[in-house]
């Protein structure tokens, strides 16, 4: 019997952006630099497991999380990289995924990539296409879990 997978439309998580950061950087030194470059505060927490239906384990990526209460946004860095697999196979070049939550301005995102490309060591800034990731509705809800978990 063939399996049934749920597929989630972007517009699921419209208060969601995502960008994809190239660079070969640890992920304590790419938050230090987004915290002095992009006026960030990302703090470490405990490493986000997320879930692998290809290969049916619980790899952890590392952390990083920021939360703007003025503007209601949330700020998360996370590791796209692990020994075993990639967290969003589809973007194999990103390193690192900065995600955003909340209300956010066209302005905000921009700066942000701006900002983040300044970053001596950083090869590669993109907006990530919410269509694309598969496992979108995973990631987010592993994420929400982990931080309801702390």
């Amino acid at each position: 019997m063939a399996r049934r997978k749920l597929i989630t439309e972007p517009s699921t998580y419209p208060d969601l952006f995502i960008l994809g950061i190239n660079s070969q950087m640890k992920e304590y030194r790419l938050a230090y630099y987004l915290n002095r470059e992009a006026s960030l505060s990302l703090a470490r927490l405990d490493d986000l497991p997320v879930f692998s239906e290809k290969d049916n384990q619980l790899p952890e990526y590392p952390l990083y999380k920021y939360s703007d209460n003025h503007q209601r946004t949330h700020y998360y860095l996370i590791g796209n990289n692990h020994p075993l697999t990639k967290m969003v196979p589809a973007y194999k070049q990103a390193d690192y995924l900065l995600m955003l939550r909340g209300p956010f301005e066209e302005v905000r995102i921009n700066t942000l990539s701006q900002s983040t490309r300044k970053i001596n060591g950083v090869q590669l800034v993109f907006n990530i296409d919410l269509s694309k990731l598969k496992n979108l509705e995973g990631i987010m809800s592993d994420l929400e879990l982990h931080l309801l978990g702390r």
